[in-house]
């Protein structure tokens, strides 16, 4: 009977738990947001740019891993909200900028108040000490990999 390496199951496991976190983050996030009136891909799109006021809208769909056809349609829908608005870049006009906009900065708001909300469920039962080595931990990883060195 084949065994799998040990290093290979704890890399299989760290993975899925990431993902499997991930994943209910987002569910517990979302069933808090029903209320919004924003599909999960325009709530992820609106933090992204309240994050990077001021990135184009080639990095946003970078940063969402979506298409630039998908991000503008996704945006004309923020844009007819009010939400968001999109700004010519003065050194070349063919790039637009985007940053959230007067009605969408109160809905960030309420965003931010909710996703705290997911965030104390999912920190339950840890020290402030366990969290903040979490969130150190997890941007290291994220650090690590990002770094496209072996």
């Amino acid at each position: 009977m084949p065994t799998q390496n040990t290093s290979a199951v704890r890399d299989q496991a760290l993975g899925q738990l990431l993902i499997d976190a991930v994943r209910l983050l987002r569910r517990d996030f979302y069933q808090r947001a029903r209320g919004l009136n924003l599909t999960p891909a325009l709530s992820r799109l609106l933090f992204s740019v309240h994050r990077h006021p001021g990135a184009t809208q080639v990095e946003l769909a970078a940063h969402l891993e979506v298409t630039p056809v998908t991000l503008s349609r996704m945006l004309d829908r923020l844009v007819k909200f009010k939400y968001v608005r999109r700004v010519a870049d003065p050194a070349d006009r063919r790039i637009f900028r985007v940053f959230v906009d007067g009605d969408g900065e109160p809905l960030v708001g309420r965003m931010a108040a909710l996703s705290a909300k997911t965030t104390n469920k999912a920190m339950a039962g840890m020290s402030k000490t366990e969290q903040a080595a979490l969130e150190r931990l997890l941007a290291r990883l994220c650090n690590n990999l990002a770094s496209g060195a072996d």
